[in-house]
């Protein structure tokens, strides 16, 4: 096993809010509590931790039911116990792996408090409030699609029945036992989803936290009955927010508008209803006496859960980080802190085949992790003889220094005409990469064996062009690479290391 990493800001799609964060924090400081980069942030976060032995104790003592006697919850009763908190939506077969990455990613770090003497358990949010079944109803596997037979309405994602999953599953026969031990028709996402999880990771310490459980909720309560008191003076300081990140060049990952979007959903008869937040139908008394029915929205609800536990830090995607560049606001108002925010690991796995090309044709694998034309592009010149590469390469050498030398002719005669002389000098350039994407794109037609390998890559590792842990199931990985999987991915998730892990297990 061997690998390399890339850097974010070499990837297609990172937006510049994540790309800062990681590796200019000063551009984003005023939006985040913590710098992920500074190895005392962890422990400045800890410091900051108020959290009364009475909601400790309430909070372990609901968490019996979703993880029954699980020995992590009697660390968690101790007093001095931070805990690390990840999450991710209800999806079918265990979601994208890269919620496999999350909830590791948070085991990790919880570990490595541990053995330095700060106890610390890690604690997986289930998303069963989302409303939108569409987006965590089908499953990709490395040759089919499942998709279960479910529509978003007004009942959370996560009570949804599934319906219509198939007998036969395109994975290897432990895995598939695996998958419909839990995903069955008639079971509900949440449920199964829960169920997978935990039977690969329950042994690894991680606790579960369902927001539906109604003890939780009741728990919960008195903070979002709080925050529908001040819901006002929270949306101010939202849109406030807003404005500061569009000033700064950034933009807001969640459209807020003071008198039209609303903190919460109303819970009711497993319903969850939009509550328009205006002087008409919001009535900050009337909804605070709500409570536990309140639901509250992507910004509000990392300030809710990290209100539960004693949050040290907590562990998102680049969407997710978006989400607390906003909400930062909203901790600092309801929670008077914000824990340290820190990007889950990423991977990319690389098997045999692609491997193999990959080394032969001495291309770079952040090249890989592009659509398919791309790759195809990125192998076809490595096929264009060294010959004509270096006759074009010293056609354009000679031309450019003969225009140079003109220019310097010119400028001292006509400024004006040296002007002109630089427009034809781009309109050459333009011809000569024309030219060599000609003879590139000739070779890679002709060269039928470069399609196939550049069509295998594209499938493996960046499938329509996004990052293979975005597209395939967790379960995809498992069946090709055993139950090990998972071990293999935690030794090599380093707390501090926030590039691109590009992992060899073919």
């Amino acid at each position: 096993m061997s690998g390399v990493c890339i850097r974010h800001s070499e990837l297609p799609g990172s937006s510049r809010l994540f790309v800062d964060f990681l590796y200019d924090f000063p551009r984003v400081e005023a939006f985040f509590s913590h710098d992920p980069s500074d190895p005392d942030s962890i422990l400045k976060s800890i410091g900051e931790i108020e959290y009364p032995m009475a909601r400790r104790a309430a909070v372990v003592e609901a968490l019996q039911e979703t993880n029954p006697n699980h020995p992590a919850l009697a660390v968690l009763a101790q007093e001095n116990t931070v805990a690390i908190l990840t999450g991710q939506q209800v999806g079918l077969y265990g979601g994208p792996v890269y919620t496999l990455y999350k909830a590791l990613s948070a085991v990790r770090l919880a570990q490595e408090l541990t053995e330095s003497g700060q106890p610390a358990v890690p604690i997986f949010w289930l998303a069963t409030e989302d409303h939108d079944v569409e987006e965590i109803r089908s499953a990709s596997f490395w040759d089919a699609d499942i998709t279960a037979d479910a529509a978003s309405d007004t009942r959370p994602a996560g009570l949804h029945e599934l319906k219509g999953l198939p007998e036969l599953l395109p994975l290897a026969e432990e895995i598939s036992a695996l998958a419909k031990r839990h995903y069955q028709n008639g079971r509900s996402f949440g449920e199964a989803f829960l169920g997978l999880l935990k039977e690969l990771l329950g042994p690894l310490g991680l606790l579960f936290a369902d927001p539906l459980e109604p003890k939780l909720r009741a728990v919960g309560g008195e903070f979002l009955s709080n925050a529908a008191m001040r819901a006002p003076e929270l949306a101010d300081a939202l849109v406030a927010r807003n404005k500061d990140l569009i000033a700064a060049g950034y933009k807001p990952q969640v459209h807020f508008e003071a008198n039209e979007t609303s903190f919460f959903f109303l819970l009711e008869d497993n319903h969850r209803l939009q509550l328009k937040f205006n002087a008409k139908t919001y009535d900050a008394h009337e909804m605070a006496g709500h409570g536990v029915k309140l639901s509250p929205n992507a910004l509000l609800r990392p300030v809710w859960q990290d209100w539960l536990f004693p949050t040290a830090a907590i562990i998102g995607g680049p969407g997710e980080l978006a989400y607390f560049a906003q909400s930062e606001v909203l901790y600092k108002l309801l929670l008077g802190r914000m824990p340290l925010a820190l990007p889950r690991a990423f991977f990319t796995i690389v098997d045999g085949k692609s491997a193999k090309t990959i080394e032969r044709f001495r291309v770079r694998y952040a090249d890989m992790l592009h659509d398919e034309s791309h790759v195809a592009l990125t192998l076809a010149k490595r096929l264009v003889p060294p010959d004509v590469t270096e006759s074009l390469q010293n056609a354009e050498r000679s031309v450019n220094s003969a225009m140079s030398m003109l220019a310097a002719k010119l400028e001292s005669f006509d400024p004006t005409i040296a002007r002109a002389l630089e427009t034809s000098q781009s309109k050459i350039r333009y011809q000569f990469a024309k030219n060599h994407s000609k003879v590139v794109f000739e070779i890679l037609r002709k060269n039928e064996q470069a399609q196939r390998q550049a069509a295998h890559i594209s499938h493996r590792l960046a499938p329509h062009g996004h990052l293979q842990e975005r597209h395939y199931s967790l379960l995809a990985m498992l069946s090709d690479y055993g139950l090990e999987f998972i071990p293999t991915i935690l030794e090599n998730i380093h707390y501090g290391c926030h590039d691109h892990h590009v992992l060899l297990l073919g």
